[in-house]
């Protein structure tokens, strides 16, 4: 599966391996324009319009979902917007959405679980304790308009950005810290 960035908390995820079907998400559509034509599935963590002529699979409510082998569970938070769960070939991806919490609480956590790649927001809010709290094998900043803020937080130097990062199938519990993975804006 491979990852692109629109912008803000907008992701694509596009699964077009050769062995299953192809599979796009879009997350967080930051304009009318989406979902496009492809899109399988659409998952809005807040109210938001979007392009009603096209029919996907959309989640907006809390509660738990699968389309084409893809599992999605999306959590409520306490700003009434959503946490989204992306289940498949036994990765889990997290998508944080627009929350204002810098940590969650217990409850949050434990129906989190063990997060394999963490979609979260690098703008002037520091989420770091979230991050420490959920230990993902991979991050992907979102909303910000310098990266070097949020990475600085982290304890890191300058990343080099990327188009796209492609998911592949490997042991993410024998990563030993977490990758920092920083995409340009498609």
């Amino acid at each position: 599966m491979k990852i692109y960035w629109h912008g803000k908390t907008c992701f694509e995820l596009v699964n077009n391996e050769k062995n299953q079907e192809p599979v796009s998400i879009v997350i967080d559509p930051i304009d009318k324009t989406y979902p496009k034509k492809d899109t399988n599935v659409l998952l809005l963590s807040h109210a938001l319009e979007y392009n009603k002529k096209e029919k996907p699979f959309v989640i907006s409510a809390a509660g738990e979902y699968e389309v084409k082998d893809i599992f999605f569970q999306a959590i409520p938070t306490k700003e009434g917007g959503l946490i989204f769960i992306i289940k498949f070939d036994n990765v889990k991806i997290c998508h944080v959405g627009n929350i204002e919490a810098n940590e969650l609480g217990e409850a949050a956590l434990k129906e989190l679980g063990r997060i394999d790649v963490l979609f979260i927001g690098a703008g002037d809010e520091d989420k770091t304790k979230i991050i420490k709290q959920l230990e993902p094998s991979i991050i992907i900043p979102m909303d910000y308009d310098n990266v070097e803020l949020f990475l600085k937080r982290l304890a890191e130097k300058h990343i080099d950005p990327v188009d796209y990062y492609k998911i592949q199938k490997r042991n993410f519990d024998a990563m030993e810290e977490a990758e920092i993975i920083v995409l340009n804006k498609k």
